[in-house]
């Protein structure tokens, strides 16, 4: 009995202690909090006092006198909002008073957040060694994330290597990130052939494949076409899809011949697509396979039929009151709900 009593007082003591340590721990992080907006602020009031005066020396004792994550941080988002020459004094400065040594160290050693922060204000930042750091960090960088940022920070200084180089870094083993479309949409024009070779590679990842042929459909736009109509008949579902999206944004001759077939497609996502490109191009030709989609078993195929049909006008909608008009279906109540929709934007 006297154990149980000793046992439940240490447990009281054990308690007590832990709820001051949070106390204290609660208290030391707000402290830290307020001291951080305080530097912050007073960082952004020498930034914003140097796009009037001009004053590099003050504005080099103002980034020096706070802790390098918040002139990092500031600095970033101020830059962001400037342009020509205040931009280039501002470049200068930061350069200067050695931003860019403390943006290395925190592209090597910071946490993943950090990491993909500083790979962008090396971007911005556009310093001597701005492209070897980057390098170094594609090449060693643990986290896939922080790889992918450290490639979009080398596309944007017009540095990345060679696609085929740049993705086995990454590394393609189970991607599925959706960055990569941001990294290849920010692809320049004269490197676009990078893209379509990689989307056409048989044992490439379906994934990067699709993610290259929407970026090139939405950057690259109508000189693709063609590569866009064979792709429509890739054996991968999820390539052929892609394409099936790019032939919706940029149109090709034989657009309404490659629609019908993929409509007839295996892969529940190839005919949602082939729906809706159908929509977006306005091949009301194509009313009648598309009203025999709507008794898809798929939802998502008979919902993209149906609001391609109603895409087309008055046509469309014709053809979805009679099959809303018809014996209770799929198709009949597919047809009912998108009619109660109202009409297309």
């Amino acid at each position: 009995m006297l154990y149980i009593w000793h046992l439940s007082i240490l447990l009281s003591a054990l308690s007590l202690a832990i709820m001051l340590l949070l106390i204290v721990r609660r208290v030391l992080q707000e402290r830290r909090g307020t001291a951080g907006a305080d530097q912050r602020r007073l960082l952004l009031t020498a930034l914003i006092a140097f796009t009037e005066n001009r004053d590099r020396e003050a504005l080099k004792t103002a980034l020096l006198a706070v802790p390098a994550r918040v002139a990092i941080d500031a600095g970033f988002e101020f830059i962001s909002l400037l342009r020509g020459e205040e931009h280039d004094e501002l470049l200068s400065a930061f350069n200067e008073c050695g931003l860019p040594t403390l943006v290395g160290t925190q592209l090597e050693k910071g946490n993943g957040a950090e990491r993909i922060h500083a790979a962008e204000m090396l971007a911005a930042l556009r310093s001597e060694n701005a492209v070897a750091n980057l390098l170094s960090a594609l090449d060693r960088d643990r986290s896939r994330e922080v790889r992918i940022a450290v490639a979009i920070a080398l596309c944007d200084i017009g540095a990345l290597p060679p696609l085929v180089v740049t993705l086995r870094k990454i590394g393609v083993a189970g991607q599925r990130s959706r960055r990569l479309i941001e990294l290849f949409r920010r692809f320049p024009p004269k490197r676009f052939d990078e893209l379509r070779d990689y989307a056409g590679r048989q044992d490439a990842v379906p994934f990067i494949r699709a993610a290259a042929i929407d970026a090139l459909a939405r950057a690259g736009g109508f000189q693709f076409g063609e590569f866009f109509a064979r792709a429509a008949g890739d054996p991968s579902s999820e390539v052929a899809a892609a394409a099936l999206r790019a032939l919706g944004l940029t149109g090709h001759a034989n657009a309404p011949a490659i629609l019908i077939k993929a409509m007839e497609n295996g892969g529940w996502d190839v005919r949602a697509d082939a729906a809706d490109a159908a929509g977006r191009l306005g091949l009301s030709e194509l009313a009648a396979p598309l009203a025999q989609l709507m008794d898809d078993e798929a939802w998502t195929v008979r919902y993209a039929a149906a609001n391609a049909l109603r895409s087309f006008g008055q046509k469309g909608e014709q053809v979805l009151r009679e099959i809303a008009a018809s014996d209770v279906s799929r198709r009949q109540r597919t047809a009912s709900l998108i009619l109660a929709e109202g009409p297309a934007a």
